[in-house]
């Protein structure tokens, strides 16, 4: 069999959302952690920016001449189009540029639940339950990755280099706690309906590296990014590595990542079955796709040109062909995404300048000659019986 021999049939696109500001419950972090001035934004905390909308109609537009590619194309009566996204501005405002870059003028809806700025259970990671013994279990699982990984004192240079960055010995953080960055004491905050957070030095470490990430993509000019601190590739991959580790720990590890991505497995499992949509398109966050591929059972990664696992408007494609001979159905997953230079440089994209493609691989299973899973291994994996 060759590759040639199957048609794809069914798609479901996981997308986190676009370049946006740095989150408002970030801002006491940043403050503390330096001695100098964030820059300004000209949007509202955590919305998605006019680039990161420019951005993401560039996406779609790839997107569409892709599905084109594969042969599947809509038609305005019948788009066989299912979108969904979480019910944030930045969620929402990410569906709707994608759309348009895919297929403006067709009246194609933008579904979300609730009224902007509350968030959707599917896409919420806010803890249903808080038990002792659910909290020792995430517990163990830190334990046991960073036992595994030596997670963090492979972390200790990225914490040097973001210090220099910083100027922490002269912050408000440091006058706090009187020690290393690395060195600032790590707790588990662990409250019903709220989101679970690993407090401390990686708390710190994520809210400065997802904003000077932000002011990259964003092109700020060259002194306002990290204050014209960082002038090296090799920085970069150094202290991304602090945010990967906090989505990692946090996000991705069993115990959570099982919990968190429940309901979102629920709706990809209807959505597989259902036949009125040959493609769906859900729009997330960072945290919803690492827990959906820790509790799917995915191989660790590291995606090649983007020094983050999650990038931002990144999508993971989860896609089903159906063998043209046998009519057997078969499983491929990608992570397809902007590369660290496409997001800092705002790259239109199109079929002759894509978006990185990556292929990601399942735990346990057994790929044919021809590259491709079995569909059964992807099924079981979201068959609603197995993650009640």
């Amino acid at each position: 069999m060759r590759n040639n021999h199957y048609q794809l049939d069914k798609v479901v696109i996981l997308s986190r959302h676009g370049i946006r500001t740095p989150l408002q419950n970030t801002l006491e972090f940043l403050d503390q952690a330096t001695s100098f001035t964030w820059p300004k934004w000209d949007h509202p905390y955590g919305y998605l920016t006019t680039r990161g909308g420019a951005l993401e109609t560039y996406f779609g537009h790839y997107l569409s001449q892709w599905l084109e590619q594969q042969n599947i194309s809509f038609s305005p009566e019948n788009p066989q189009l299912f979108v969904y996204a979480n019910s944030l501005q930045r969620t929402v405002a990410t569906a709707q540029f994608l759309i348009m870059g895919a297929y403006a003028g067709h009246d194609i809806t933008i579904n979300h639940k609730y009224p902007i700025e509350k968030m959707d259970p599917i896409f919420d990671p806010a803890l249903e339950d808080n038990s002792p013994e659910f909290k020792q279990a995430v517990l163990n699982d830190i334990e046991l990755a960073d036992k595994t990984h030596d997670i963090f004192k492979n972390l200790a240079p990225a914490y040097q280099i973001l210090s220099d960055i910083l100027d922490y010995k002269n912050s408000q953080l440091y006058a706090t706690h009187q020690c290393a960055l690395a060195d600032i004491p790590q707790s588990l905050y662990f409250e019903k309906h709220q989101e679970p957070a690993l407090l401390g030095a990686l708390a710190v470490g994520i809210c400065a590296v997802d904003s000077f990430l932000l002011q990259y993509y964003s092109a700020f000019p060259k002194d306002q990014i990290a204050w014209g601190r960082i002038d090296s590739l090799e920085q970069w991959q150094q202290i991304t590595q602090i945010r990967n580790q906090y989505i990692n720990l946090i996000c991705h590890t069993k115990t959570i990542a099982d919990r968190a991505a429940n309901k979102l497995i629920k709706m990809i499992n209807s959505l597989v079955a259902n036949d009125q949509y040959q493609v769906s398109l859900l729009v997330g966050h960072d945290s919803t796709i690492a827990s959906l591929l820790g509790a799917l059972d995915f191989e660790s990664y590291s995606l090649p040109n983007q020094f983050e696992t999650t990038p931002i408007g990144g999508k993971v494609i989860f896609q089903r062909f159906c063998h043209r001979q046998t009519g057997q159905y078969y499983f491929k997953a990608e992570y397809v995404y902007q590369t660290f230079e496409q997001l800092h440089t705002g790259q239109a994209l199109d079929i002759n300048n894509p978006p990185a493609h990556f292929e990601l691989k399942l735990k346990n299973a057994n790929l044919n000659a021809d590259g491709f899973y079995p569909w059964a291994e992807f099924e079981k994996r979201i068959n609603i019986t197995n993650n009640q």
